[in-house]
């Protein structure tokens, strides 16, 4: 007899999501995910100037704005037939790069490491660490917080590791925080950058500023080296099972970043191409013209799939299911598709598209496949992976050199905007009419991740990345949650407009951990 498990919310994510699995003789046989609040944006922007966009989109997150507004930059440069300055594109790789490596350390440390890091080992630490003696004593208090609520199973790290982990924790805060600085230097603040716009970058590359970046790429370089990747390669042999759990659909999406002098998208330190019926040794080349939105179980009128320079943004609440098998609408994401196929976006997709040795390498010799743990150590050896190549980013940055286009004419005309973002390939289209929005759509990674099953009854990626999962404690299904999570999932970017003048409640939720 099987069963359904609801986590309502999931916790340790950005924004709202729930997740149900079906459970039948303790192993999960179907799945539904769900955002469960509506995203606006799109409506939003209707009628307002096109530049508007680049700094409205960025709401949808503040972990990491950058990439909505090099994303709706872009298209409003392709719709306006912009080339920015090469100065500019420098600088907006600089800044994307310490985008990435600020969020890539804080899903480690600050949302996943938790899952398999016992904080509690810290009690039994016998030495003279500031940080760790305040922590030691906060626990001895029976105050754990923030590293509690959690679920309590499954922790299999020696104690000397976990108290390591715990440490590089607190230190992942402080160089959080340093990133922070670098980022709000390239973007006039952080989060919600103000630097980025149509046609380059309003930030003045003096030398003093070149001169300031090396140093934070120096300093997020050497945490990476000697405590990031070190962490996850000791964390790894203690879940090795999770090598074969969470593995997803098998096909594989990125758009390209950091672009060169070239421009060429195919030809950067994170290529475009994708990945199909997980033959990872076979990249083919990119078809935006294949991309399709579906919403048969997504919260919006029903339609005919559509691609996103066509799509409409009509939202339709029906409701939440009170069983999920019922094949009801049950999601407020849009289920993204290419070629009529789920994708998954992130780290993961990125390096296997970019064959890239050392993960191959760490893949063969753990004997893990795409899952829980590749996407672990994908994203802290993509993080490593970038911080070598910053200061050659960094090089490339002209002191004092042109950062921006000719002054352009606002016009009509439609533009895509093609990116990556930490968590996957993001992409803006706008429809402009004297310069004006007339339409604009935005896929963002965890839409792709994320999105509910399409008009064929596909799962999303997360939904095939539960299915065959085993489950030892449905009061605590930890095996779930971590496989979410591997996914860095960023809900709050997928949805994030709630209506609040109807004082009527939607629905009533148990919360998980």
């Amino acid at each position: 007899m099987s069963r359904i498990i609801t986590v309502d919310p999931v916790t340790r994510i950005e924004g709202h999501l729930r997740m149900q699995v079906e459970v039948e003789n303790g192993k999960v046989v179907n799945a539904w995910t769900a955002g469960t609040l509506y995203r606006g944006l799109e409506s939003i922007l209707r009628g307002r100037k096109a530049e508007d966009a680049v700094l409205i989109t960025q709401r949808a997150c503040g972990v990491c704005p950058v990439p909505y507004a090099t994303a709706g930059s872009k298209a409003i440069e392709d719709a306006y037939g912009i080339e920015i300055p090469e100065n500019a594109r420098a600088l907006r790789n600089v800044i994307q790069a310490f985008q990435f490596l600020c969020s890539h350390i804080l899903h480690f440390y600050h949302l996943v490491a938790l899952d398999y890091v016992d904080v509690t080992a810290v009690a039994q630490y016998k030495g003279n660490d500031a940080e760790l003696l305040d922590l030691k004593s906060l626990i001895a208090a029976g105050d754990t917080a923030p590293f509690t609520p959690r679920w309590d199973g499954d922790f299999r790290l020696p104690t000397d590791i976990n108290i390591t982990a715990t440490k590089h924790y607190i230190d992942a805060v402080h160089m959080y925080q340093r990133l922070g600085e670098a980022l709000s230097l390239l973007g006039g603040k952080f989060p919600h950058v103000v630097s980025i716009v149509p046609g380059g970058i309003t930030v003045k590359a003096t030398p003093t500023l070149v001169t300031e970046l090396i140093g934070y790429a120096k300093e997020v370089k050497d945490f990476i080296d000697t405590k990031y990747v070190p962490d996850v390669l000791a964390v790894a042999p203690y879940y090795q099972d999770y090598g074969s759990i969470g593995v997803g659909p098998g096909n594989f999406l990125a758009y390209g970043g950091f672009l060169g002098a070239d421009r060429d998208p195919y030809n950067t330190i994170l290529p475009r191409g994708v990945i199909f019926g997980g033959d990872i040794n076979n990249v083919q080349e990119f078809d935006p013209a294949g991309i399709t939105e579906h919403v048969a179980y997504s919260y919006y009128e029903d339609g005919n799939p559509k691609h996103p320079s066509v799509g409409e943004t009509k939202p339709n609440f029906t409701g939440v299911p009170e069983d999920p098998r019922s094949g009801d609408k049950y999601s407020w994401l849009k289920a993204p598709r290419l070629n009529g196929k789920p994708m998954e976006v992130g780290p993961l997709a990125r390096m296997l598209v970019r064959q890239d040795a050392g993960l191959l390498d760490l893949a063969a010799k753990l004997k893990i496949g795409p899952s829980v743990l590749a996407r672990l150590a994908a994203r802290a050896l993509e993080a490593q992976l970038i911080a070598n190549n910053l200061p050659a980013m960094i090089g490339e940055i002209v002191p004092d050199g042109k950062v921006s286009c000719a002054q352009y004419k606002p016009t009509s005309g439609h533009g895509a905007g093609f990116d990556e973002a930490p968590r996957g390939a993001i992409a803006h289209w706008i429809e402009a009419e004297g310069g004006r929005i007339a339409n604009y759509q935005m896929i963002i990674p965890t839409t792709w991740n994320a999105g509910p099953r399409d008009i064929m009854g596909q799962p999303g990626p997360y939904e095939q990345a539960l299915i065959g999962t085993p489950v030892k404690n449905p009061e605590q299904p930890v095996e779930l949650v971590r496989i979410i999570r591997s996914y860095d999932p960023c809900i709050a970017c997928a949805v994030h407009v709630v209506d609040l003048e109807k004082e009527k409640i939607a629905a009533k939720f148990q919360v998980g951990c």
